[in-house]
C-alpha cells in the first residue's frame, strides 16, 4: 500500500463531511466495518452508511486499472451479502494527476454492473476550502486548486492553531498528497524560496517525504528521480525549468534523464 493510500484512508477515513456530501448529496451517517470474510481477505477503502441508510463504497485509485470493475463486483457482492437491505453506492475517486480511462462498467452474457468513476480534479477545491472540518481542507489540494498561494494561506491559518505534533501531522500528510501534484509541488517550492510560506516546514517532515530529499553521495533519492522523468514526459518541462522548481542543479536533473535514455548527450 502507497503513503498515499494510507494517507488518503486515514481522511476520508474521519468522515470529511463536506467532501462526502460534494460526492453523493448526503453527509455521512456512520462509519461501517470495512473488511469482508473469505478465502482471503479484502480490505475496502471505505464504507459508509449515509443518511438515507444506503451503502457507500468508495475506493481511491491513483492509477488506471482495466480490472477496477472485477473488483467493484467483488465488493459489491460482498456488501450485498452482509447488506441485504440496503440500497448499495459505489464510486471509483481517481486521484492521480493524470486523467481517468478505465471502464466504470461490466457486460457480461449474464450480468450488467456499472458504479460512479469521478475525478477528484473536477470538484472545486473551494467548495471543500469552505468547510469547517479541516480532513476536507487537506484533501482539497488534490481537487481543481486555481489559486494554490490562498489554498496554502487558507489551511496554514488554521494548522497554525493546532499542537504541535498535530500540525506536524497534517504538513506531512499534505507533503505526500503533493507528491501526485508536481506543478503545485514545484509553487510549493516557489514559496519557501521565497519565503511566503506562512508555515514552517522542518527538516524532520521532509524526511518523511522522499520527494523533498534531495541528493546525496551515492546520488537522487528516488522519489526525485521519478519526479524528475514525470516533469520532463509528462509535463514537457526543460531541464532549466525542472531544476529551478526541484531546487537542485541542472547537472543532477540531466544526470537522471540520461541514465533513463530520455535526454542525449
Amino acid at each position: 500500500m502507497g503513503k498515499l493510500d494510507i494517507t488518503l484512508r486515514d481522511a476520508i477515513g474521519k468522515i470529511p463531511q463536506k467532501f462526502i456530501q460534494i460526492l453523493t448529496g448526503q453527509k455521512g451517517r456512520a462509519i461501517l466495518d470495512n473488511t469482508f470474510p473469505a478465502v482471503k481477505e479484502r480490505k475496502a477503502d471505505l464504507i459508509l452508511q449515509l443518511e438515507d441508510r444506503s451503502i457507500l463504497h468508495l475506493e481511491l485509485q491513483t492509477q488506471n486499472d482495466k480490472n477496477m470493475p472485477f473488483r467493484m463486483l467483488e465488493y459489491y457482492l460482498l456488501l450485498k451479502q452482509k447488506y441485504p437491505n440496503n440500497p448499495i453506492k459505489q464510486m471509483v475517486l481517481f486521484v492521480g494527476d493524470g486523467k481517468p480511462n478505465m471502464p466504470d462498467s461490466l457486460q457480461l452474457d449474464n450480468l450488467s454492473f456499472s458504479y460512479q468513476l469521478i475525478d477528484i480534479k473536477m470538484i472545486k477545491c473551494e467548495e471543500l476550502l469552505e468547510s469547517d472540518n479541516l480532513e476536507d481542507k487537506i484533501l482539497a489540494v488534490l481537487c481543481d486548486v486555481k489559486d494554490f498561494e490562498k489554498y496554502i494561506t487558507t489551511v496554514a491559518k488554521e494548522l497554525m492553531e493546532l499542537p504541535e505534533k498535530e500540525r506536524s501531522d497534517y504538513i506531512v500528510r499534505l507533503l505526500i498528497m503533493l507528491d501526485y501534484r508536481p506543478k503545485l509541488l514545484m509553487r510549493l517550492n516557489s514559496l519557501l524560496e521565497e519565503r511566503k510560506m506562512p508555515i514552517t516546514i522542518t527538516e524532520e517532515m521532509l524526511e518523511k517525504n522522499p520527494f523533498f530529499q534531495k541528493g546525496k553521495q551515492e546520488g537522487l533519492q528516488e522519489g526525485i528521480q521519478a519526479s524528475i522523468k514525470n516533469l520532463y514526459l509528462n509535463l514537457k518541462l526543460s531541464v532549466e525549468e525542472i531544476a529551478k522548481g526541484l531546487n537542485i542543479s541542472e547537472e543532477e536533473v540531466k544526470k537522471v534523464l540520461k541514465e533513463s535514455n530520455l535526454l542525449k548527450d
